[in-house]
């Protein structure tokens, strides 16, 4: 159907539709581009929400056989969030990116596998209510989570995020990680991301994401917006009298 052509009373029964239709603070951001594979590399591969949430694709793209301690500053610090490397089984993230994780004072514990639905507003989030075991934000300042000391981690138990337990990621099993970028600052947001992680050799998976500037559910997606909506309920009007 050719808008421009469409007779003066019709944008009459549309008019009504559109009055009042406003962009409203706290929309979620929701990308679902296709699968982002994360290579069984050193390197892995680089995301930065916000960037690949405008171009659909990660930031960064894949590096080579980087030594941990480089790849903070590859590609530059403000270009990237998180760091999947060893098909997930090593994540590296920089200082405004803060995933759920098993212990706040240290940015090497493990990075929580949350369950959807998981309420994130910066407080703590139990991910598993049959121990009470609470996933938390660490520190502002770089990190990383894995479970050998290969990568540069600790190497201890707390740093494992791969495994059967309930917080932990199952390899080849999709999972949830919980964030918040710049917490406790003016830009702060709120967000997930929707991963399939891998510790036996082979790529894992970024599936999705999305984030908001108020507390959301892990999970969580936009619904229709107020103008598809609005533009569908007119569009149905001017069938009918057609």
């Amino acid at each position: 159907m050719n808008f421009l052509r469409l007779p003066f009373r019709n944008f009459l029964i549309l008019a009504p539709c559109l009055a009042g239709v406003h962009t409203a603070r706290g929309a979620v951001t929701y990308v679902d581009p296709v699968d982002i594979v994360i290579p069984f590399s050193y390197g892995g591969v680089y995301l930065d929400i916000v960037t690949a949430a405008s171009n659909g694709a990660m930031a960064g793209g894949s590096v080579g056989a980087d030594s941990y301690t480089l790849s903070f500053s590859e590609p530059a610090s403000g270009d990237w969030d998180l760091n999947f490397f060893f098909g997930g089984a090593g994540i590296a993230h920089n200082q405004r990116f803060q995933p759920y994780r098993a212990d706040s004072t240290d940015n090497l514990s493990a990075i929580h596998n949350v369950l959807q639905g998981s309420f994130i507003n910066g407080g703590p989030i139990n991910p598993e209510p049959a121990t009470g075991v609470s996933a938390v934000l660490g520190i502002a300042d770089f990190g990383g989570s894995g479970s050998g000391t290969g990568g540069g981690l600790d190497g201890v138990l707390t740093a494992t995020h791969m495994g059967l337990a309930g917080n932990q990621f199952a390899s080849g099993t999709p999972g949830y990680i919980a964030f918040v970028q710049d917490p406790g600052t003016a830009t702060e947001t709120f967000g997930w991301i929707g991963v399939t992680l891998s510790d036996d050799g082979s790529t894992g998976l970024i599936r999705d994401w999305a984030y908001s500037d108020v507390a959301l559910n892990v999970g969580e997606i936009p619904e229709p917006s107020s103008v598809t909506l609005l533009l569908m309920a007119g569009l149905t009007l001017l069938r009918r009298q057609r």
